[in-house]
């Protein structure tokens, strides 16, 4: 599925959130996608849930998941790369483990490469 570009010229960044399953060329599924350095970014909701995995609901666990893939997507619009950090946002989510264990802020690395600072 291919997302069309909203013609909303004064968004700095569009985040789109999808209640669908998403997919990229040689990955089995993706959390979500961004450009690095583009504008839009997306994050697909149904793997965050716990629900998909045929275990009971557990929405606090769920927009944990849902902000963490956020904040990563975003990053990328703004030009960080995966980070091997696994503790950071950054840091590629190949599984929910990986969701699960990583935060939701960036590593004091890759806050240098935004110029966040401390």
């Amino acid at each position: 599925m291919r997302l069309r570009r909203l013609d909303m010229p004064q968004a700095h960044r569009l985040l789109r959130l999808l209640d669908q399953d998403c997919y990229a060329p040689g990955l089995n599924f993706v959390f979500g996608q961004a450009m690095a350095g583009g504008r839009d970014a997306v994050v697909a909701l149904p793997r965050l849930r716990q629900e998909f995995y045929g275990l009971p609901e557990d929405e606090m666990l769920f927009q944990e998941r849902a902000i963490k893939e956020a904040v990563h997507e975003l990053g990328h619009t703004y030009g960080l790369g995966h980070c091997p950090n696994p503790r950071c946002v950054m840091h590629f989510s190949n599984s929910l483990a990986d969701t699960d264990i990583k935060g939701a802020t960036f590593c004091e690395k890759c806050r240098a490469e935004l110029n966040l600072g401390n």
